[in-house]
């Protein structure tokens, strides 16, 4: 019999797929590749539970249970879930975030399978409510807990300021399926899937040095501070331009585009609000530097995909880049938001091809060690599951997008 994993994310948001590089996929399949069948859990707004078979290999299954959940703030409590009946089935239950209200209502069900993958590490919202779950709640979830993983030291150490024994920083991987999808092509042509609105759009380019922001548009990701830095790019480099892909709340991307009006930047702006997975080599294919300038940041997937495609990155300090760079060997890693600073490392870059090649190789090295399939192998690896022997195993099916 195989194996059976639930991974749980106890957001009260909606996923696409199509758009982002979803973690939970990404070791999902990991974890079906090691020989267990793994469902994942996702928050859905409609009261209709959607079952989803996204992947086999080798006669073992991953799938997606869109479920409906009660929303309460930020967390997503599944009833279904909850039930005696729908827990015996898995021999393994990895739950997201330690302050999440499902997290702690499993740490009552089924302590003695459960495990914590945690990403966040600092207090962000909801202070009141994160003060009287920490003193109420969480002493009986760090005493419940089989297993607990972190995406970065920065959360290992928050959580042990928490009172959490025993947390093992595994870190993010990339699944590389969905952005290397139109990348390589399965003929001898050569070609790549291709999105022409993008193509014509970056034609614009031509030679001129790009610099590159791809994520939402919002106050944490420090837009203005951006947009103030690459006014100062222009001053000694006037042909750059900003090639920026995402989008935000209509509130706040008025006020940037206003903004950028402001700094007459608006001539030197490419702006996609929308790119998918599969075209996005044509995003990176175009850009010299990253960057990343953002207040927090859990992890940050786009700092794997610019490792993936080779475009150096300029970074904040977060949970990614303090997992992922080496100042000056791979990346850059500012700890300022000094615009000054900002705009000469940025500028050394601009006009430093062989270095931005030198980071950009290391970088690439450096994610080929950020794989899910390790991280995978650590998590499985001390819980105690045998998986389905490959001698058992059923004829193996190629990664299929067919739903159930």
């Amino acid at each position: 019999m195989i194996p059976k994993i639930l991974y749980l994310r106890n957001f009260a948001s909606k996923v696409n797929g199509a758009s982002y590089n979803l973690q939970e996929v990404g070791l999902g399949k990991a974890l079906v590749r090691k020989g267990y069948d793994c469902d994942i859990v996702y928050y859905n707004d409609s009261k209709e539970t959607h079952l989803e078979q996204i992947y086999r290999h080798e006669g073992c299954t991953l799938r997606i249970i869109w479920l409906h959940g009660f929303k309460f703030l930020s967390n997503s409590i599944y009833r279904d879930v909850l039930k005696d009946s729908f827990l015996k089935a898995y021999d393994l239950v990895i739950t997201t975030e330690y302050n999440q209200i499902m997290t702690y209502l499993l740490s009552r069900k089924c302590p003695d399978k459960l495990a914590l993958y945690h990403g966040p590490y600092r207090d962000n919202t909801h202070a009141l409510i994160r003060k009287l779950y920490d003193v109420m709640l969480l002493p009986k979830v760090t005493k419940s807990l089989r297993r607990t993983y972190v995406k970065s030291d920065l959360a290992k150490r928050y959580l042990e300021n928490k009172g959490f024994d025993n947390v093992r920083t595994i870190g993010v991987g990339l699944d590389r399926s969905n952005v290397e999808r139109g990348f390589n092509s399965d003929d001898n042509s050569g070609a790549r899937e291709e999105n022409r609105e993008v193509a014509n759009e970056l034609r614009r380019i031509g030679n001129r040095p790009v610099l590159l922001y791809v994520g939402v548009l919002e106050e944490r990701r420090n837009i203005r501070f951006m947009l103030n830095t690459f006014k100062r790019v222009l001053q000694k480099h006037p042909g750059c331009l900003l090639l920026m892909v995402g989008n935000g709340r209509e509130i706040d991307t008025d006020r940037y585009w206003a903004y950028a009006q402001q700094l007459g930047l608006t001539d030197s702006i490419i702006h996609f609000p929308r790119v998918e997975q599969r075209h996005l080599w044509q995003i990176y294919g175009a850009a010299d530097v990253m960057l990343f300038p953002t207040q927090y940041d859990i992890f940050g997937m786009v700092l794997l995909e610019s490792m993936l495609f080779r475009v150096p990155i300029i970074s904040s300090v977060n949970g990614g880049s303090v997992t992922l760079i080496e100042d000056g060997v791979n990346g850059v890693m500012l700890r300022s938001f000094s615009e000054e600073e900002w705009t000469g490392r940025i500028g050394m870059l601009l006009e430093d091809a062989e270095l931005r090649q030198s980071l950009a190789e290391k970088a690439f090295l450096t994610l080929e060690r950020m794989s899910w399939d390790r991280i995978a192998g650590e998590i499985v690896s001390q819980q105690r599951l045998q998986p389905m022997s490959s001698n058992h195993a059923m004829q193996s099916t190629q990664e299929s997008g067919a739903a159930t």
